[in-house]
């Protein structure tokens, strides 16, 4: 299955240090949603997640990952607490449109920043896999909790 990854998952790391089983694919954009911290995180901080905005891009790496794999990562997401949802959508790569899974947050507060080892994971994540030089700008501008 073809999962999405555009936030802490972008390190791939993360994913090997949860025993999830994946492959890199390529990278990809999502048409007309943004990269925001509003998900609360257990330390209070905000965790990534997507939000629909006309205009803007959230750019993020493809990985396949066997279903079972995407089970064991949905109970770290915590998708049967109702912290993230599950939901395909089209994501635009230079392999074409490929449908992928995304994992979207189901809870929100505003005003929450996400901590500054968090968001370097991301920053790391979007250097290994080369998002372009502007979407890594975009994420070094997030100012941080800590």
């Amino acid at each position: 299955m073809l999962y999405f990854a555009y936030g802490h998952n972008l390190d791939p790391d993360n994913l090997s240090q949860r025993g999830v089983s994946f492959s890199r694919v390529c990278t990809g954009k999502i048409r007309d949603l943004r990269l925001v911290f509003h998900k609360p995180g257990e330390d209070g901080t905000g965790r990534a997640d997507v939000q629909d905005h006309r205009g803007s891009q959230v750019e993020g790496v493809i990985y396949e990952v066997p279903e079972t794999s995407l089970a064991n990562l949905e109970v770290y997401e915590g998708v049967d607490k109702g912290h993230y949802r599950r939901q395909v959508m089209k994501v635009q790569t230079c392999k074409g449109e490929l449908e992928c899974v995304v994992y979207r947050a189901a809870k929100f507060k505003s005003g929450l920043k996400p901590s500054r080892a968090y968001l370097a994971q991301l920053i790391r994540g979007a250097e290994i896999h080369k998002l372009s030089a502007d979407y890594q700008s975009f994420l070094k501008s997030f100012a941080t909790a800590d």
